[in-house]
């Protein structure tokens, strides 16, 4: 459980699934499952409700594995439920397969939530649960939560985090550096923002793709050439693009309405937060290195493997190379 939604996992043996063998030879076969998922996801749509304060949350549809429970063939569903409020508790309504495919079907539930954990068991006679939280979200931690998804997201994010050292392999004075990171953060601030507010709609894949060829480039800027005056604005120019890859993360897990605005601020100053920590370990060192000799060489083998990095991530994103 998280915030404002909940993660579904839903089991069901394969045995309980007989109507979606349309072939009548005891197995589901994936053919059979894809052919049917429009089915499948209205029955489950129908017949699966979460509900907040008597209200419906809203359910999506993630997508579903063939796989084993206990040595018992079945399939598992992904299933995500969302609430407009911070979810405090939540009711089950579990109403499938009793009334027609299986009467006697059972399913066990397992509720986590943090270190958490509460339990039942659904069967005909008890199809509805209640789940109340001993620690709810509120306002404040979920602001708290979006800050801390954006540190994790520049510390995990490895192609962001390549990039901003291929810059910074050039910058001799702490000014310089300054103006590179300042740079990068008012560019990505600014797609970051279009993109969750929906005024920009970017190509998740050309954005990828995008990513990796930004880093690419500066690379080989750090090869061809001995002056970077102007890297403030190369920087810049492809921080928009970095910018539209971190709101494709932060759409990956949602922003909550209720606290959309103050979502959006922290987890940017996460990404910040990040952002300057590998800053202040990095710079002092490269400082350091900058007054020996063999610097330059350093820059000049140390880009060329940046950019064979990043030219394999843009083979494989833009689909020349398996991913």
């Amino acid at each position: 459980m998280q915030e404002t939604g909940v993660d579904y996992r839903l089991f069901i043996p394969e045995y309980s699934l007989t109507a979606y063998d349309t072939d009548h030879d005891g197995r589901l076969t994936e053919n059979e499952l894809s052919s049917q998922q429009a089915q499948i996801e209205q029955e489950l749509r129908a017949h699966l409700q979460l509900q907040q304060d008597m209200t419906d949350m809203e359910f999506s549809f993630r997508g579903w594995q063939r796989t084993e429970k206990e040595s018992i063939p079945g399939v598992s569903f992904s299933l995500y439920y969302t609430s407009a409020q911070p979810i405090s508790g939540f009711t089950i309504q579990y109403n499938l397969l009793f009334d027609d495919a299986d009467p006697n079907h059972l399913n066990f539930a397992v509720i986590l939530d943090g270190d958490d954990a509460d339990q039942t068991i659904f069967d005909a006679q008890h199809r509805t649960y209640r789940y109340q939280s001993l620690h709810p979200a509120t306002a404040l931690t979920t602001v708290w939560r979006y800050f801390v998804l954006g540190i994790e997201h520049i510390l995990t994010g490895y192609d962001h985090l390549l990039f901003l050292f291929s810059l910074l392999l050039i910058a001799g004075r702490y000014m310089d550096m300054l103006r590179i990171v300042t740079a990068f953060t008012v560019a990505h601030s600014i797609t970051l923002i279009a993109a969750s507010t929906g005024w920009i709609h970017p190509s998740s894949s050309w954005v990828e793709a995008g990513i990796a060829a930004t880093i690419c480039y500066v690379a080989l800027e750090n090869i061809w050439s001995s002056r970077h005056e102007q890297r403030w604005l190369v920087t810049f120019v492809f921080g928009l693009i970095h910018g539209m890859g971190f709101a494709g993360a932060l759409g990956e897990i949602g922003l909550p309405p209720y606290a959309f605005a103050s979502s959006l601020l922290t987890f940017n100053l996460g990404v910040e937060t990040g952002q300057l920590a590998v800053v202040a370990a990095v710079m002092p060192i490269l400082l350091w290195l900058r007054k020996k000799a063999g610097y330059r060489a350093l820059v000049i083998y140390g880009s060329a493997a940046i950019f064979l990095q990043a030219l394999w991530w843009l083979l494989e994103r833009i689909g020349l190379l398996p991913g």
